[in-house]
């Protein structure tokens, strides 16, 4: 006579309930993970140094009824200004290295919308070294100018001949970028002079950029983001796994128990008969022996496996759902 096995469905269970509960453990923790950067970039901008030049001047006047000789204007009229004196001055602290400027007076005549250059005249005002600053004095004579502009009319028959007068500042410094700067002599249409870009400013901003890999607590532990949503996932997949494929068994013998149904009130729970046995390999085989010997089903579990029997004069027909 076989003995009983332990029941081990009790232990199974509750593997299988503690395995479907960390899966649900991981999966709320892989949802915390995505709802997370991985990394916080914390970007924040300083000025590494500051690189300025400016151009300030006067008029000297041939008729000093309005404007005194040495006055500082925007505008200054053509007619009355014999010649512009001023300064120009670049800084940038904590640099050094050479600088150069020019005085450009250009003669040229208008073909259509083109610049035809009939006479360039360049002027070396500056040419040196520099530590922090350094300053170079500029003198426009509209006098020798105007006197020049006549000569190249005359000496090429081009009476409507015009002249632009510019300055060129090139400073190139050691370990940072050169500065450049154009100041430009205009005049408008109702005969008044004045400067452009007198005044240029450069600032080099340096991005700094803090990187804060962001984790989240499990378990008293501190795990990365990034690892959390490659482990956490998984983790939980695989808890999911033994639950999954237990439903899955299941699914697969509904279809067994319903054929067992019709059977269900002619059987008994008991110990496995004595005889001889015979398996037999369907539920439907189960009923044509009941229907045929009509004795009670006997069922038992033999370790982990619904056993149906029905003895008959020391012969014992099984079936193994």
């Amino acid at each position: 006579m076989k003995m009983k096995k332990p029941d081990r469905r009790r232990t199974i269970l509750a593997c299988l309930a503690l395995s479907l509960s960390l899966a649900v453990v991981f999966a709320l923790y892989s949802g915390v993970a995505y709802s997370r950067e991985p990394v916080t970039v914390d970007a924040t901008y300083s000025e590494a140094y500051l690189q300025e030049g400016h151009f300030t001047a006067y008029g000297l006047f041939s008729n000093e009824t309005i404007y005194k000789n040495g006055t500082s204007l925007e505008y200054y009229p053509f007619k009355i200004t014999d010649a512009v004196v001023g300064i120009y001055k670049f800084s940038s602290d904590g640099s050094s290295g050479s600088y150069e400027t020019t005085l450009h007076v250009n003669y040229y005549v208008t073909s259509g919308k083109k610049k035809v250059y009939l006479v360039n005249d360049t002027e070396s005002l500056a040419k040196d070294t520099f530590t922090d600053s350094f300053e170079v004095p500029v003198k426009l004579n509209f006098t020798d100018m105007n006197s020049r502009l006549k000569m190249v009319r005359e000496g090429t028959g081009l009476y409507r001949a015009e002249r632009e007068v510019y300055v060129i500042v090139k400073v190139t410094p050691s370990e940072r970028e050169p500065f450049a700067q154009e100041i430009r002599l205009n005049q408008d249409s109702s005969g008044m002079l004045y400067f452009s870009g007198a005044d240029k400013e450069y600032r080099k901003v340096v991005r700094n950029v803090e990187i804060t890999t962001n984790s989240l607590s499990f378990l008293g532990t501190d795990v990365g983001v990034s690892t959390a949503r490659t482990a956490f996932p998984a983790m939980a997949l695989l808890f999911a796994v033994p639950s999954a494929g237990f439903v899955y068994a299941k699914r697969e013998k509904k279809p067994k128990s319903r054929e067992l149904t019709a059977l269900k009130k002619y059987t008994v729970e008991g110990t496995p008969p004595e005889g001889k046995r015979v398996e037999l390999s369907s539920p439907a085989d189960l009923k044509r022996v009941f229907e045929l010997v009509d004795r009670p089903v006997v069922h038992y579990r033999d370790e982990n496996t619904d056993v149906y029997a029905i003895a008959d004069n020391g012969t014992v027909y099984e079936y193994r759902a």
